[in-house]
């Protein structure tokens, strides 16, 4: 894939958009199987470009999220994706692919079970590590970060994380709490930093730490050579990285969601100060000229249930817009995945610039996100997980049909399921994308 201009940071920040997307519509860097390939994956890209950019495409998009159900269907349980079934796991995606045809992709989500174990991973459980063998993976919250921790973390992060959070979160880096704080003593601290590499504990740290990264080479070269493969065969990824709200790293990762729904009320003034630090050291992602410039951003806790309107407004969605703009101005495109109902918060996201944005809905009322984001924003979403599991063919494509009629006219509009597919049956997921492609014509 190309580097980015010389002239790059005199681009506007839609100029720059422009430039990634004509990129990755073209499939720069990609080997395709054919000719024939590189057309519809040409196709098939300008089509999501198309809604993208708010205008009319050949006929509505079919996104293909990836799940449980993807390996299911081959009699692959989800401890294959997370131990030493890796490869026939990359199989059962391109099978699907094959079989179904959406037009993008299917997502790829593998983990290394021996690495989490071995770290001792705390946070997760997973098939084969607390969970039956084809159960999906379960986050398990804790308070990594105390209530009165606020002011150490906001002091030094990188120390707070490395000293505090990494030893409690994983068992078998314990010795990292023996490390002296960086900036402690001036110039005096390469001395005990150096003499607290003689520590036994802090040596098994670190050796953990390297054997863990070790263990995990091996999905993530899979995951990217099936990527790649089906990049090949003729279809666009359509996400590329993750990105996070603030308020939700704090609250997913560091304080749980009882501890930060608490300090709301017992400290709100450092949470917003903690979120207002996170943004500060979080990075724009790092994403090459031709690959594609969505940044899928999985929202937790700013949703219609979690928190009131004046709280959303107050402590959530500041940071949640700032970082969202630090990309735009890159010309990427953020993709928050809006779980939950943000039925509620639909009018501030029109504080975005225009077409700068997908909202990915899961049970957001989705007549009402066209109403008010139609012709401001794309739009992506939202069949019912429930219904695909558990409901008729019939009722799939009646509610694809009223989806392409509502949030489909004019433009702008992306059709998938409300989430990923785990729970979920043959015929109700090829309803759901066959019906698409015969009906959602323009």
């Amino acid at each position: 894939m190309a580097g980015k201009p010389d002239n790059w940071n005199m681009l506007s920040a839609e100029q720059k958009r422009q430039y990634r997307l004509d990129a990755w519509v073209r499939g720069d860097g990609i080997e395709f199987d054919s000719p024939e390939a590189a057309a519809a994956y040409r196709e098939r890209a300008q089509r999501f470009r198309d809604a993208l950019e708010l205008r009319i495409p050949d006929r509505v998009p079919v996104a293909g999220l990836g799940g449980a159900f993807i390996y299911r269907r081959m009699g692959i349980p989800q401890k294959a994706t997370m131990y030493d079934r890796w490869e026939e796991a990359a199989a059962a995606v391109v099978k699907f692919q094959q079989d179904f045809q959406p037009d993008s992709a299917t997502a790829i989500f593998m983990m290394s079970g021996p690495s989490m174990e071995f770290l001792g991973q705390t946070n997760m459980k997973w098939a084969g590590c607390g969970l039956p063998d084809d159960v999906q993976y379960q986050y398990v919250e804790q308070e990594y970060m105390k209530a009165d921790e606020y002011d150490a973390f906001l002091l030094d992060p990188s120390d707070y994380v490395m000293r505090r959070f990494m030893p409690r979160m994983y068992t078998s880096l314990k010795g990292l709490g023996k490390m002296p704080w960086f900036a402690s003593d001036g110039i005096q601290i390469g001395g005990r930093v150096f003499a607290a590499m003689l520590d036994p504990d802090v040596q098994e740290a670190l050796a953990v730490m390297k054997k863990a990264a070790e263990m995990s080479l091996e999905p993530l070269r899979v995951t990217l050579a099936t990527g790649a493969r089906l990049n090949a065969m003729g279809y666009p990824q359509l996400f590329f990285g993750f990105g996070a709200a603030p308020f939700d790293m704090l609250g997913d990762t560091l304080r749980g969601t009882r501890g930060i729904l608490t300090d709301l009320y017992r400290c709100p003034e450092k949470v917003i100060r903690a979120c207002e630090k996170i943004l500060e050291l979080s990075p724009v992602p790092d994403i090459p000229i031709g690959a594609p410039p969505l940044v899928m951003m999985p929202l937790h806790k700013g949703d219609d249930t979690h928190i009131s309107l004046p709280q959303f407004e107050k402590f959530y969605w500041p940071t949640f817009k700032e970082i969202m703009l630090r990309m735009i101005d890159d010309g990427l495109i953020p993709a928050p995945f809006a779980e939950g109902s943000y039925t509620k918060r639909l009018p501030y996201l029109t504080q975005m610039p225009e077409a700068s944005v997908l909202w990915f809905f899961d049970r957001t009322d989705m007549h009402r996100a066209k109403d008010i984001l139609g012709g401001h924003s794309p739009i992506m979403g939202n069949v019912p997980i429930t219904m695909i599991a558990t409901g008729t063919p019939e009722q799939v494509k009646a509610c694809c049909k009223d989806l392409i009629d509502y949030c489909g006219k004019g433009g702008g509009y992306i059709l998938c399921s409300g989430t990923q597919l785990d729970d979920a049956r043959e015929e109700t997921v090829r309803a759901m994308i066959d019906f698409t492609k015969e009906y959602g014509v323009y």
